[in-house]
């Protein structure tokens, strides 16, 4: 059935329904349910506007920052330069003086490898003043290695008084004492190079690469320094940017107050300007607390003679300086100057020639040891022998040391060990290049995409502000209203600000090139 003709047929039965007391059921029902109480009036969630006699002041400007203390204040009064701030971290920066002092861990690793060649005094007496054989003696010897050839010579005097057993006889010396002096030269294993020559070189090469070590500290650092040198500044301009567009809403505010009393504007446009004061006024305060936050992370590079950390004032501030496109045909030569410069290079080329030196030991090892020495000696005074009565004596030994481990597999172990890490460091040599090839082609491609960023910034940043300053012609001649200013005025902030970062991105990027080519400053 059709809903309009079903419609039809139930309001027809209603009066019937009625009649029959078929209503009385829920008027009875009506009464039991609980009486609600009528709602109140509703209240203005927003207070009810002023009078126009009695109209707000615009909000007041935001208190100054409070001072940093704790830190020393810079007392200088010229804009705070990139090069100062390098040139501080040189000579000031307590992590840079840290990684300096591996020069002196490797001299002093150098002098341990070089106390290897020591000359060696030793000396001893031997008193036996009880028992069937009375007698004194005394041992006094000098040893001196050599790095060359692993040749050794020694020199000594003892003395031999009193009596001795017949098989001790070699003890007596005459009533002088007795000289004695010999040579030993290793013929085979330790004769190109044996453990303490290899470590003297290898003490060598670890302290030059202690300054590759130190480079590389050094271009970090200073990287670091660049960066939170040019987000300081960018701050800076944020905050210039911020008051600007905080001042233009207070003189907008002179202008809308004129235009008010004349009645040519309504009092909510004025009231719209204020909220607009506050808000621009708290982003004042937002760029107030980043400049402040950037002064005191650029205070840990910025630093005195003594050391201490300098707190640069907004005094110091700088602009941005004029941005530089780089000539893309001269990345190959910066590619070079890179593989030259970079201390990377340098450490891992400085650590494989250690390694060789441990493989040309090691591959000495396996030959036999065979040493040849020379040794005399020669009584002073007369003295008694068993066997002869005062005789004058005189000794000369020359002899052969022959010893070889029959597998030598130690030897042979310490080859392959060696050889082995010798073409890991070949390997990470090459993949070291490849890295600085990736790094010089990325920081460069950031410069110039940076570059192209900052051109397109500084045409938005032109446009909008034409915009704008239109628009506030416009709401002069009363064409206009302040929402439409406030936009107009926003979306030139906004540019500005991009163009800002845009500054700042390319002179980041501008210090991740220099530390890619292995330029410190």
């Amino acid at each position: 059935m059709p809903w309009k003709s079903t419609l039809i047929l139930m309001l027809a039965g209603l009066p019937a329904f009625a009649q029959d007391g078929g209503w009385q059921p829920i008027r009875q029902a009506a009464h039991l349910q609980p009486k609600v109480e009528p709602l109140p009036p509703p209240r203005d969630v927003i207070p009810a506007l002023p009078p126009i006699n009695k109209m707000p002041p615009p909000p007041p400007p935001p208190d100054p920052p409070p001072p940093l203390i704790g830190t020393l204040l810079s007392n200088q009064s010229m804009p705070l330069t990139l090069s100062e701030v390098l040139t501080s971290v040189e000579q000031s920066f307590p992590l840079l003086r840290i990684a300096e002092e591996e020069r002196a861990i490797a001299g002093g690793r150098l002098l341990t490898a070089m106390g290897a060649f020591d000359t060696n005094l030793r000396s001893a007496s031997y008193n036996t003043p009880l028992g069937t054989f009375e007698n004194y003696r005394t041992i006094t010897g000098i040893e001196q290695p050599f790095s060359t050839s692993g040749v050794s010579v020694f020199s000594g005097y003892r003395t031999g008084f009193g009596d001795f057993p017949i098989y001790y006889g070699d003890r007596k010396t005459g009533d002088g004492g007795e000289f004695r002096g010999g040579i030993n030269v290793p013929l085979l294993r330790d004769n190109e190079i044996d453990r303490r020559r290899a470590n003297l070189q290898q003490a060598r090469l670890n302290q030059e690469a202690a300054e590759p070590f130190v480079e590389r500290q050094r271009l970090d650092f200073q990287r670091s320094a660049a960066r939170t040198y040019w987000g300081w500044v960018a701050s800076g301009e944020r905050l210039r940017l911020a008051k600007q567009l905080a001042d233009l809403a207070f003189d907008r505010d002179k202008q809308l107050k004129e235009l008010q009393e004349n009645k040519l504007v309504a009092r909510i446009d004025r009231i719209d300007n204020q909220q607009n004061i506050a808000a621009r006024q708290a982003l004042l305060v937002e760029a107030q607390l980043r400049l402040q936050q950037s002064t005191v992370e650029l205070s840990l590079f910025l630093r005195n003679q003594d050391g201490q950390p300098l707190i640069a004032g907004p005094e110091r501030l700088p602009s941005f300086p004029v941005l530089t496109r780089y000539n893309p045909s001269d990345f190959e030569a910066s590619l070079e100057s890179a593989y030259l410069n970079r201390p990377e290079v340098q450490r891992l080329r400085l650590q494989r020639e250690a390694l060789e030196v441990e493989l040309r030991w090691a591959t000495n090892q396996t030959l036999p040891q065979l040493n040849g020495f020379v040794a005399g000696s020669q009584d002073v005074g007369w003295g008694k022998r068993s066997g002869s009565d005062r005789l004058d004596r005189s000794s000369l030994d020359v002899g052969f040391e022959f010893q070889v481990p029959i597998q030598r597999r130690d030897a042979l172990g310490r080859v392959e060990t060696a050889r082995a890490q010798v073409r890991q460091l070949a390997t990470q040599e090459q993949y070291q290049r490849d890295s600085i090839r990736a790094e010089v082609q990325s920081a460069f491609a950031a410069v110039d995409r940076t570059y192209q960023l900052h051109e397109q910034a500084v045409l938005r940043v032109g446009l909008a502000r034409q915009v704008a300053e239109a628009e506030r012609q416009r709401l002069k001649d009363g064409d206009s209203d302040v929402l439409r200013v406030t936009l107009r005025e926003q979306a030139a902030f906004d540019a500005e600000i991009l163009e800002v970062a845009a500054k700042f991105e390319y002179f980041r990027a501008v210090a991740e090139y220099r530390a890619a080519l292995g330029i410190s400053k």
